[in-house]
């Protein structure tokens, strides 16, 4: 890439902020139009930090190959006030390290029990919807993940203790990191804002939770195999090292966002452009019964649910 490449045209600005104000007030629809009207690289200026926004596939996947030159934004360092040095915020020689750890969760077999989890609780809940009722499908998809996440790290359903201040701990830190996300991430964490306090606190009770549930399994040594017992168990291949509680706790809180939250978003996204073009509805229920016949679907089923695939893609393109 050019080093002069905020000579390129881009988006002027507020003389102090930046783009900043615009960004925070509708993120998706200001970088559109960016990217619409400037191409692949657009210089911004966000209050006093200069960024770029890239469009290319081809820059893209140069900045997320070259790992020693690009590393993670302001927005990513504050999230290590919730995720710690787990994979998604950490970076360089510890990033790898923890990824060979992490590896054995991510097995084949191991994402075949994970899916019998997700269709047992979505099974679950639907069998609570009743025909012709209105209901708030994000909150209900919001639940689904929570149960889900739950019972696959921790072995635990979500009406337990545990799970609530976990699942409540989660809720303020994405509220609070919306709130910094609009502020350009300009005012720090410790400052005693009324925010910033319950933030704080949230963390505080989460970190609590997690800690005595890991205690708890190192002592009990009990090993249901879910998600947290094969964390524990993992061994680094080169000397034989296992993660300390704090890198348990990091991956753990780490694996709990990634599958909650953000799952929750693309399935609620999934259902509401399902509703806005009923041809694809239509298709999408005529592979699913051609291919499942009415009976429960399995992670075996997913290479022939081709349609099915392209959906929920097209559904986390938008």
């Amino acid at each position: 890439m050019s080093t002069d490449l905020f000579d390129l045209p881009g988006p002027k600005g507020n003389s102090l902020v930046g783009s900043l104000v615009v960004l925070g007030r509708d993120p998706l629809d200001f970088l559109t139009q960016c990217a619409q009207e400037y191409g692949d690289i657009v210089p911004l200026r966000l209050g006093l930090t200069p960024a770029c926004l890239i469009t290319s596939p081809d820059y893209i996947e140069q900045v997320l190959k070259e790992r020693e030159v690009f590393v993670k934004s302001r927005g990513f360092r504050a999230l290590r006030t919730l995720l710690g040095e787990g994979l998604l915020t950490n970076e360089g020689h510890s990033w790898f390290r923890q990824r060979r750890l992490a590896q054995p969760i991510f097995h084949q077999k191991r994402i075949t029990g994970y899916g019998a989890v997700m269709v047992t609780y979505a099974e679950q809940m639907l069998a609570t919807w009743q025909d012709r009722e209105t209901r708030d499908v994000h909150t209900d998809m919001m639940r689904l993940t929570l149960n889900i996440v739950m019972k696959t790290i921790f072995s635990r359903d979500v009406s337990e203790g545990e799970a609530k201040n976990i699942a409540h701990a989660l809720d303020v830190a994405m509220h609070w990191f919306e709130s910094k996300r609009k502020q350009g991430f300009l005012i720090w964490e410790w400052f005693p804002r009324p925010e910033n306090i319950r933030y704080r606190n949230a963390i505080q009770q989460m970190d609590k939770t997690i800690y005595a549930i890991i205690d708890q399994r190192r002592t009990s040594g009990e090993d249901p195999e879910d998600l947290l017992s094969m964390l524990i168990h993992a061994r680094d291949e080169d000397d034989g090292v296992q993660m300390s509680d704090r890198q348990l706790r990091d991956e753990v809180a780490t694996l709990i966002l990634a599958g909650h939250e953000t799952t929750a978003n693309a399935l609620s996204w999934t259902w509401m452009l399902l509703s806005q073009h009923p041809q694809v509805q239509t298709r999408l229920m005529e592979e699913l019964q051609q291919v499942l016949g009415g009976r429960s679907p399995s992670v075996a089923d997913l290479p022939s649910l081709r349609y099915t695939d392209m959906v929920i893609k097209e559904a986390m393109r938008h």
